[in-house]
């Protein structure tokens, strides 16, 4: 890729994130005050190769870590009422909700839309950070973050090899020389 290929891509990728944020604002999710967790999911998608054919696993992940996310939560909550320690009660939680949940999606859900663990630790971080609460407004801004990052990286195809948007670039090929 060219420097102005991966600029002219840098500026889609704004225009995408900027008119995206102001949707996000002016919509009912803002009042929830969850937009970062948009920005779990972008760079989740991007880091993992971002193809358009695994949108769905990515989103579908994100949601389904939402829902393992307020499930360790809930085992933690319930260890601390029965009078364990924070630390024993997370720790206990944690690491036995670990080996379920990706033996679950190692084993159990490998060749379904629920197969991408990045996207769905992304999920469980997104539910510990508002204590389980929320959960709904969090699964959708995943998927909404999920559909950025796809919108973002199909930006590549508005530019020429070089990095020229197409719209703009002068026709090439037999068509161009023939007039």
């Amino acid at each position: 890729m060219t420097k102005r290929f991966l600029f002219n891509w840098c500026v889609w990728i704004g225009l995408a994130t900027g008119v995206y944020v102001v949707l996000y604002i002016l919509s009912p999710l803002n009042d929830y005050g969850v937009v970062y967790a948009t920005f779990v999911a972008l760079p989740i998608y991007f880091i993992s190769g971002a193809k358009r054919g695994e949108y769905l696993n990515f989103a579908f992940s994100g949601v389904t870590g939402v829902a393992w996310g307020w499930l360790y939560l809930q085992g933690i909550f319930w260890m601390l009422g029965l009078g364990f320690s924070n630390i024993v009660s997370q720790g206990l939680v944690c690491g036995i909700v670990t080996v379920i949940c990706c033996a679950f999606h190692f084993i159990v859900t490998p060749n379904t839309p629920f197969n991408k663990l990045p996207a769905m630790f992304g999920g469980i971080a997104v539910a510990f950070s508002t204590g389980g609460t929320k959960i709904v407004p969090l699964m959708i801004t995943l998927v909404l973050g999920a559909t950025l990052a796809l919108i973002c990286n199909e930006g590549t195809n508005l530019l020429t090899e070089d990095g020229r948007w197409k719209f703009f670039a002068k026709p090439t090929g037999s068509a161009a020389t023939k007039s």
